[in-house]
């Protein structure tokens, strides 16, 4: 390798480090933040399950000292990723803006702006649309017995769910720049329909709960979300 290439490699290095400490510290500014509306963001995040939990009057328990606080900190970290998206898809986009021509860069408004809506719808869809058929069909499946929930154990699933949502929404964000860049063309994606809707239904089977209600209910807005790309891509 030249040392050209070297620098170039160690210049990219650098500002992709520079990006990821201005998105953390982000994250971490958006985390106070949250800090003073935490009981609130926490209630928020009861509400899909606390209708299933008739055993403790829609309570989630607490089953250490520390998970309490534990569970706020995650609560309040969880919101600051959803508050500063904006910013942090700015960041993206100041990493990769570099590599376009002069008449591409106007499309960071696009890639924020589009970015951050894909974003919160990830997270509005399956907080109003997959959990309460998901927990519809779990809590009651298999007999009567009261469920009792830690609280530990449920916000682990809602972060890792929600996140997982939000960002494959992001799929048509992330496709139409690669055919903007000449990466990916319309036709490569519409000759790979059939080994989309493979992957898609492998995906949906690892990333959400083992039940089929959860895996349907991610496998049609990927697909979607797969043509819509398609769409937009023509368009490009």
């Amino acid at each position: 390798m030249s040392d050209k290439g070297e620098f170039s490699l160690s210049e990219n290095l650098s500002e992709l480090r520079t990006r990821l400490i201005k998105i953390l510290l982000a994250v971490f500014a958006g985390c106070l933040l949250c800090w003073f509306f935490g009981s609130w963001i926490l209630d928020v995040i009861r509400r899909p399950i606390a209708p299933f939990l008739t055993s403790t009057e829609g309570q989630l328990i607490v089953l250490s000292p520390l998970e309490k606080f534990l569970s706020y900190l995650k609560v309040c970290l969880f919101a600051g990723v959803f508050v500063t998206c904006p910013y942090w898809l700015f960041q993206i986009w100041k990493f990769i803006a570099p590599g376009l021509y002069e008449d591409e860069k106007y499309w960071g408004r696009i890639f924020i702006g589009a970015g951050s809506v894909l974003f919160f719808c990830g997270g509005a869809f399956v907080y109003f649309v997959v959990y309460p058929l998901a927990f519809q069909f779990l809590i009651n499946f298999g007999g009567d017995e009261l469920p009792f929930i830690s609280l530990k154990e449920y916000l682990s699933f809602f972060i890792r769910t929600s996140l997982v949502f939000a960002f494959v929404f992001e799929i048509p964000l992330l496709l139409s720049l690669l055919i903007k860049m000449n990466i990916l063309t319309v036709e490569q994606l519409r000759a790979s329909r059939r080994y989309a809707i493979v992957l898609i239904a492998v995906l949906s089977a690892l990333i959400t709960p083992p039940d089929i209600v959860s895996m349907l209910l991610m496998m049609a807005p990927l697909y979607l979300l797969f043509e819509l790309s398609i769409l937009i891509g023509k368009r490009i």
